[in-house]
């Protein structure tokens, strides 16, 4: 829960204390492992499904970030909460199913789509691998 400022000088100090928790947690995030691996299997996912089964999206049910190990100094502040509310209220409000129907009657652009989503999750793992690659000039092991 955010705090309630009192005068401009606590809504200053609430706003920088705000913003330096999304940019540590972004700056956690980029170039780690656990985002490479995500994007990696995105890769692979849209580049099978464009491969074997062009008229399908991937299915990536169950993707959950909270689950897959982020690091622990990964705090997104009144951000974080903001975007868990948005998540849920979209989810109540049947964010799937429209999703689902948009794709039913777009079938002749699930291709595209395909193509786009394998186009962009390789070029943000190769800026994720360039981001690690300039944090971690030597490896260990």
């Amino acid at each position: 829960m955010i705090r309630r400022p009192k005068n401009l000088e606590d809504a200053k100090a609430i706003y920088k204390e705000e913003k330096q928790k999304v940019t540590r947690s972004l700056d956690a995030i980029i170039g780690s492992r656990v985002l490479m691996a995500v994007l990696a299997t995105f890769v692979i996912a849209f580049a099978v499904n464009l491969l074997t089964s062009p008229d399908q999206l991937p299915n990536v049910g169950g993707l959950s970030i909270a689950r897959l190990g982020l690091p622990p100094e990964v705090d997104f502040g009144f951000v974080g909460e903001q975007a868990t509310q948005a998540g849920q209220a979209a989810l109540r409000e049947g964010a799937p199913g429209m999703i689902q129907s948009f794709v039913e009657e777009n079938r002749s652009a699930v291709p595209i789509i395909n193509g786009v989503g394998l186009g962009a999750t390789f070029v943000l793992l190769l800026v994720n691998m360039t981001v690690m690659t300039k944090r971690r000039r030597f490896t260990k092991g």
